[in-house]
C-alpha cells in the first residue's frame, strides 16, 4: 500500500510539473546539437577524420562519465571549452528534473494533505445535517401515541458550523465546493424588501441522483415537484418532506451548469436560453431541462396506464405574501381554448386543471383553508394564520405555454397545481413539517386515500438518521461519497447530452 501512494504521489508530482521537464529537455536536446556542431567543428580543422558521428558521442558520454575510453577527446582549445561546458550542463541534467519533480512531490504530498483535511471537513458538515426532531412538530398517531417528526436542518448558518466544528469561513465554502450535493445561500434573499436585511450566508444540503437534482419515483399518482430549488432557499426542503409525509413522487431542480442561471425550469422559456452566451453551457442547460420534461413524463405516462390521472404540484417561494403565507395556483393563458375556463373579474383564464376533478381540487382547497387557518405565523412582527385565502388570482397571473404547468399538459390530460408558499413557512418557521403533514394528508385523502406510504419514505419523517445518505428504497441511493458523486453527476451529464443531441426545447 505504502508503494502504491509513493507511486501515486510521484505520478502526482510528475503530472504537476511535466511541462518544465519537458521544456528543460528540449533546451537540453538544442544545446546538445550546437555544441555538437562546434565540437565537430574545432576538432575537424587538425583532425580531418573526425565525424559528427564522433562529436555527438563524446558530447552525450561527457553527460554521465569520461569518454576517453569510448572516443577521442578534443584537443584544441575551443574544443575543450565546449568539453568543459558540457561537464557542468551535465550537472545540470540531473539537478533540474531531480529538482522539479522534488518540488513536484512536496506540492503533491501538501495537497494530499489538504484534499485529506478537505474531506475531513466534508464529513464533519455531513455530520451537521442528520436528521433531527422538531420539537414543535409532535402530533398523536392513531394509536394515540405521541410522535414527533423529523427533518433534514433546512439549512445551517456560518456561525453554527463554526462553534460547532471549529472550521473557519474558508474552511467551510472550500469544504462546500467539494461537496456536490451542499450549497451556499443568501439567507437576505429570503427576507422582504422592506426589512433591508444584510447578507448572511447560510449551507444548504439537498438530496442528488441527477445532473440537474434529484428525483424520488414512489409509484404514486402526485408528483411534488421543486422547480427552483437551486435559487430559493427552503423549498427543497419542504417539497420533500410533503413528498415523503405523503408517499408521493419528488422531483427537483438543485444543479445548473450555468452559475449565472438565466433559465429556470418553471417559466421555461426557450428564449432564455440565448442569454448564456457559451454553446456547450447552452447545450448542457437545454440537455438538463428535456432530461427533467421526460423524468416528469414517464411519471405521468405510469399513471396514465393505469387508468388514473396525474397530479403535479410545483413548489416555489415568495417574499410578496403578506396576509396569506399560501397560495393554490392554477390559472394560464389560453389562447386556443383548450382548457376550462376561469373566471377573475371580468377576465378569463384557463385552469390547469381537468374540470373533471375540479371537485378535487375544491375538496382540498376547503380542508387546506381549514387547516392552515389554525396555524400561525410571524409577518412583519405580526402574528397572523398562515392562510385566510388560497386562490388570490388578482395578486397571481396567469401562466404562459411555456410554463411547465402547461408544457405538462396540466388541464388536459393531467392536473398541475402551483404552491407558493412564503419564506416566513419555508425557513423561519418552527413548525413547518405540521403545516407539511396537514397538507400531505389533504392531498392523500383525496387522491390516494387507499394507498399506503411506503416504510422508506415514513423512514425520512420519523426517524432519525444519516441525512439524505440512507438507502430510501432499492431504486434510490443518495451517495454522500463526493469522489462517486462527482463521477455519477459527469456520467449522467454525458448520457443526458448524448440523449438529446439535436433535440430542442419547444
Amino acid at each position: 500500500m505504502r508503494r502504491f501512494i509513493s507511486l501515486k504521489l510521484f505520478k502526482k508530482a510528475y503530472t504537476a510539473t511535466h511541462n518544465e521537464i519537458s521544456t528543460s529537455l528540449l533546451i537540453l536536446a538544442v544545446t546538445t546539437f550546437v555544441f555538437t556542431i562546434i565540437m565537430w567543428l574545432a576538432e575537424r580543422s587538425v583532425n580531418d577524420a573526425y565525424t559528427l558521428f564522433d562529436a555527438l558521442v563524446w558530447v552525450i558520454t561527457k553527460y554521465v562519465e569520461d569518454p576517453a575510453d569510448i572516443t577521442t577527446p578534443p584537443v584544441t582549445i575551443l574544443g575543450q571549452v565546449v568539453g568543459t561546458l558540457v561537464g557542468i550542463l551535465g550537472i545540470a541534467i540531473f539537478a533540474v528534473p531531480a529538482g522539479l519533480i522534488g518540488s513536484g512531490l512536496l506540492d503533491a504530498m501538501s495537497q494530499e494533505k489538504h484534499e485529506e483535511e478537505v474531506k475531513t471537513n466534508s464529513e464533519r458538515l455531513y455530520k451537521r445535517f442528520r436528521r433531527i426532531a422538531q420539537s414543535s412538530s409532535w402530533f398523536f398517531n392513531e394509536r394515540g401515541r405521541k410522535e414527533t417528526l423529523k427533518y433534514v436542518p433546512r439549512f445551517r448558518t456560518m456561525e453554527h458550523i463554526i462553534v460547532k466544528t471549529g472550521m473557519n469561513s474558508d474552511d467551510i465554502i472550500e469544504a462546500v465546493n467539494n461537496c456536490p450535493n451542499m450549497r451556499l445561500m443568501n439567507l437576505a434573499a429570503t427576507k422582504r424588501n422592506e426589512e433591508k436585511a444584510k447578507d448572511e450566508l447560510v449551507v444548504t444540503h439537498f438530496p442528488l441522483n441527477r445532473e440537474y437534482g434529484c428525483v424520488v419515483d414512489r409509484a404514486s399518482d402526485v408528483t411534488i415537484v421543486a422547480p427552483a430549488a437551486v435559487t430559493e432557499l427552503g423549498t427543497g426542503s419542504f417539497a420533500f418532506s410533503l413528498a415523503a409525509m405523503g408517499g408521493f413522487n419528488y422531483v427537483s431542480k438543485e444543479l445548473t451548469p450555468n452559475p449565472d442561471d438565466p433559465f429556470g425550469f418553471y417559466s421555461m422559456q426557450k428564449s432564455k436560453l440565448s442569454l448564456i452566451g457559451d454553446d456547450d453551457m447552452k447545450a448542457q442547460v437545454e440537455a438538463q431541462a428535456l432530461h427533467f420534461i421526460d423524468d416528469l413524463n414517464q411519471l405521468k405516462a405510469r399513471s396514465i396506464a393505469n387508468g388514473r390521472r396525474h397530479w403535479f404540484i410545483f413548489l416555489l417561494g415568495t417574499t410578496k405574501s403578506t396576509e396569506c403565507q399560501l397560495h393554490l395556483w392554477r390559472l394560464a393563458t389560453d389562447n386556443d381554448n383548450r382548457l376550462a375556463k376561469i373566471d377573475v373579474g371580468v377576465t378569463k383564464y384557463g385552469s390547469t386543471v381537468v374540470a373533471e376533478d375540479e371537485p378535487k381540487l375544491q375538496s382540498i382547497y376547503n380542508t387546506v383553508k381549514s387547516k392552515m387557518s389554525e396555524h400561525m405565523v410571524d409577518v412583519n412582527s405580526v402574528t397572523q394564520p398562515i392562510a385566510v385565502c388560497l386562490d388570490n388570482n388578482n395578486l397571481l397571473k396567469s401562466v404562459l405555454p411555456s410554463n411547465i404547468m402547461c408544457r405538462m399538459g396540466g388541464g388536459e390530460d393531467c392536473n398541475t397545481l402551483t404552491m407558493r408558499m412564503g419564506y416566513e413557512i419555508l425557513v423561519y418557521s418552527n413548525s413547518h413539517l405540521l403545516v407539511a403533514k396537514d397538507i400531505a394528508d389533504t392531498i392523500k385523502s383525496v387522491i390516494e386515500p387507499e394507498r399506503e406510504i411506503p416504510a422508506e419514505a415514513v423512514k425520512c419523517f420519523m426517524e432519525e438518521g444519516d441525512s439524505y445518505a440512507d438507502n430510501y428504497g432499492e431504486c434510490v441511493v443518495f451517495e454522500r461519497d463526493t469522489e462517486k458523486l462527482q463521477k455519477m453527476l459527469e456520467q449522467y451529464g454525458k448520457e443526458t447530452l448524448r440523449r438529446y443531441k439535436g433535440c430542442e426545447l419547444k
